[in-house]
């Protein structure tokens, strides 16, 4: 076997690499890369789930964004605690909420209103929730720095609910106070309304026994007519007489002093018609009693 044959060439002789007598490296492909973010962590189960909270139009009117779409504001706490935290967190405590987002870097942006905000917290951005990281603990030292000057929704946790207490108290003092006044003019109202049944009682009365006479007396409705008529000319008279004498010049006597005085309240009185009503059954009741 001859091993001194020539192998043939791979290359081209024209090769300027080849001329030299070195061969051209070979071209190797590129290593495998990862794919870029397959073994990052998602963003944690709180955040993920809080903005699944907000997400849902369904309960705006418990939570919502706000305006701007950066933050989101929590209107009704009540329900908020009661409905949306046990579904979603198996808990109805608001603070621990609170906590946890403190915990992750969200501020309070208003004192007065809970409303919570995050630089990566926005809507219709939620890729960004991976790059909200959880606070490390902080070192003693730490503590002794100056304070942040944003307004850390930790500080207003049981501040807050201590400030949205003494309001409540406030509310309920002021509603007590206005029950009060309502039940006083209940108790007034209730009082008038007694007195008022108590004569329509006593009307009722006078009017059963007026009925009572007439029907056992035929002719005392006539009686009772016959009598209206003359106390008019009595009073008609006494009138004549009054204002004869004062053409005259002359002072009217004590009697039809006191008479003119009884007609001027009894003029008065018949502006009401309840009294004019109860004075006339009162009238007949007392005349049919005399007649009786």
């Amino acid at each position: 076997m001859n091993f001194s044959r020539q192998v043939k060439e791979e290359f081209p002789a024209s090769s300027s690499s080849f001329s030299g007598g070195v061969l051209p490296p070979t071209a190797t492909p590129a290593p495998p890369q990862p794919m870029e973010g397959l073994h990052e962590a998602g963003p944690p189960p709180f955040l993920t789930k809080t903005y699944e909270i907000i997400e849902d139009t369904a309960t705006d009117h418990i939570v919502s964004w706000s305006r701007g779409n950066n933050s989101f504001v929590v209107w009704d706490l009540q329900s908020f605690s009661l409905t949306l935290l046990p579904k979603y967190f198996k808990h109805c405590n608001f603070s621990s909420f609170v906590r946890q987002l403190n915990t992750y870097g969200f501020r309070k942006v208003d004192p007065d209103k809970w409303e919570f905000a995050h630089e990566s917290f926005l809507r219709g951005q939620r890729h960004l929730l991976k790059l909200i990281r959880r606070r490390k603990a902080l070192q003693p030292n730490v503590s002794q720095q100056a304070p942040d000057p944003c307004v850390e929704v930790g500080r207003f946790g049981l501040d807050g609910e201590v400030n949205q207490l003494q309001r409540d108290k406030q509310v309920l003092m002021m509603e007590v106070v206005k029950l009060r006044q309502q039940q006083q003019t209940m108790k007034t109202y209730l009082r008038t309304m007694e007195r008022r049944l108590k004569k329509t009682e006593t009307k009722q009365q006078l009017m059963m026994n007026f009925l009572a006479k007439a029907i056992q007396n035929p002719d005392f409705i006539q009686h009772l007519i016959h009598q209206k008529h003359k106390n008019r000319e009595l009073e008609d008279a006494i009138n004549r007489k009054r204002r004869r004498r004062i053409d005259q010049g002359q002072p009217p006597v004590v009697n039809e002093v006191a008479i003119d005085d009884q007609m001027n309240q009894k003029d008065k009185s018949l502006e009401k018609d309840d009294d004019l009503d109860e004075r006339f059954w009162e009238n007949l009741l007392n005349e049919a009693n005399e007649d009786g």
